[in-house]
């Protein structure tokens, strides 16, 4: 009697830890086998004319710290190349374009608009070898958080 009550004791103790354990899945961590690819940067989720007005913002608020060529300087890290790929690889574009208007140093004066920041994205995106499509990066938080940052597809 003493076995089955035990045995009963760790069928109870295991479904329990099981049902905390389904608490903490997210949707976000349910992966559906029918749901479609991601949107990644490689399908020209921006246009040349976002990249140009980020040219623009670049040299007047980053280039300061960042350099003409992105490659950072003493104490600032690079943004093209290899180290921008391994700081956003599988983030999203909404995280690149927060950072900018959250993260990087300015003052008051010198804060980031939403239009500036998602030109600022558009511009990193093309220098980072991501070709340009045919519209506008958009400016729906919520689709900005559904383009994924990826390698390129030859990494």
């Amino acid at each position: 009697m003493a076995e089955k009550t035990s045995s009963v004791a760790i069928a109870l103790a295991v479904l329990a830890c099981l049902a905390v354990a389904h608490r903490h899945v997210t949707s976000a961590q349910v992966v559906s086998l029918d749901a479609p690819p991601p949107t990644t940067v490689w399908s020209g989720v921006y246009t040349e004319a976002d990249a140009q007005r980020g040219k623009i913002a670049y040299t007047k608020r980053c280039a300061t710290c960042h350099g003409a060529d992105l490659k950072g300087g003493p104490g600032v890290a690079p943004i093209v190349g290899n180290p921008f790929f391994d700081r956003w690889h599988d983030l999203r574009v909404f995280d690149t374009f927060a950072y900018i208007q959250s993260a990087m140093r300015h003052d008051f004066r010198n804060f980031v608009p939403a239009n500036e920041a998602r030109d600022l994205v558009a511009f990193l995106l093309q220098q980072n070898g991501i070709p340009p499509g045919n519209q506008p990066l958009p400016k729906d938080y919520g689709v900005l958080n559904e383009i994924l940052i990826t390698f390129p597809p030859e990494h």
